[in-house]
């Protein structure tokens, strides 16, 4: 019991005190104790996420053999995790021709990486018009180039007279950089994704809404008036139906985008930094209870 709590709570004990101080000193060594807290983080972050990819293995791994209800699920979950994790540390791509020289037979070669850029020709001719840079690509038109087409581009613009060698991107920056496997997995099915989740989303919103804007009593009421406001003033139909205040000084005031943004510019912000607020006196509360030892939960305890 000894080390599985009391060193515990003495570490954090200590840890949180040293940090608080370090906010009131700002002389070393506690000048730069934020940055290596930070680094400290990254690095249990790091441990963190490869135990959670673990479990998530383990997790849809054992619905997958149990063939539990929605299995494929798990198994498309399991398949996508490999994958992604191949394109990342095993399979790199991200091969390019690196133009050294145009050399004489400009036209043609232009028209060859107008070809496979798909660009317009005026548009290639500008942008590849200089010897590329050290680790500068000749972004292709395909989504992923396979070092064999990377090297078919290179004998192609090798025979219209162009100085051309072939480029790969360090490992590292294959995650950014164009063409690569990485990149096609990302764009093509995460983005994708995650922009059908935040559409569902918006359904979502739109049915708390309608049971949020019921009027049961004075708050629900003033909440419905702020919503509606709000939804009229950001769309061109609030400024259309009140337009015509536009033309009378002292009513300008009723224009719905005027309403809108005063609304959200005082008491959104006011109702907003006092949330803030409290999630600071939150976070002092919890804090202190964890530093005296008052609050064990971190440990798994009840």
């Amino acid at each position: 019991m000894f080390w599985k709590r009391t060193i515990p709570s003495i570490i954090v004990a200590v840890v949180g005190v040293i940090m608080l101080v370090s906010w009131f000193i700002p002389h070393a060594p506690f000048d730069k104790l934020e940055i290596h807290a930070t680094q400290w983080y990254d690095i249990i972050a790091s441990f963190a996420m490869i135990l959670g990819a673990l479990n998530l293995l383990k997790l849809q791994g054992r619905k997958v053999v149990k063939r539990k209800k929605g299995w494929p699920y798990s198994l498309a979950a399991v398949l996508a995790f490999f994958m992604t994790l191949s394109f990342g540390f095993f399979i790199k791509g991200g091969y390019y021709p690196n133009i050294i020289s145009i050399g004489e037979n400009e036209e043609a070669v232009y028209a060859k990486i107008a070809e496979v850029t798909k660009l317009p020709y005026s548009e290639a001719k500008k942008l590849y018009g200089n010897p590329m840079a050290d680790g500068e690509q000749l972004v292709m038109h395909k989504a992923v180039v396979s070092k064999r087409y990377a090297q078919k581009v290179v004998n192609e613009l090798e025979d219209l007279g162009a100085t051309v060698s072939l480029g790969e991107l360090k490992w590292g920056s294959h995650v950014q950089g164009q063409n690569t496997y990485y990149r096609w997995v990302f764009y093509s099915f995460f983005t994708p994704l995650s922009a059908t989740m935040f559409a569902l989303l918006a359904f979502f919103v739109a049915s708390a809404s309608y049971r949020a804007f019921k009027i049961r009593n004075m708050e629900a009421t003033v909440l419905l008036l702020a919503g509606i406001l709000i939804m009229l003033g950001r769309v061109p139909l609030g400024a259309y139906l009140t337009a015509w205040t536009q033309n009378i000084s002292w009513l300008s005031w009723l224009h719905l985008p005027v309403i809108q943004e005063w609304i959200y510019q005082y008491p959104n912000a006011a109702g907003a930094r006092a949330i803030m607020i409290g999630i600071g006196l939150g976070i002092v509360g919890t804090s202190l209870r964890v530093i005296l030892g008052i609050e064990k939960s971190f440990m798994g305890g009840d």
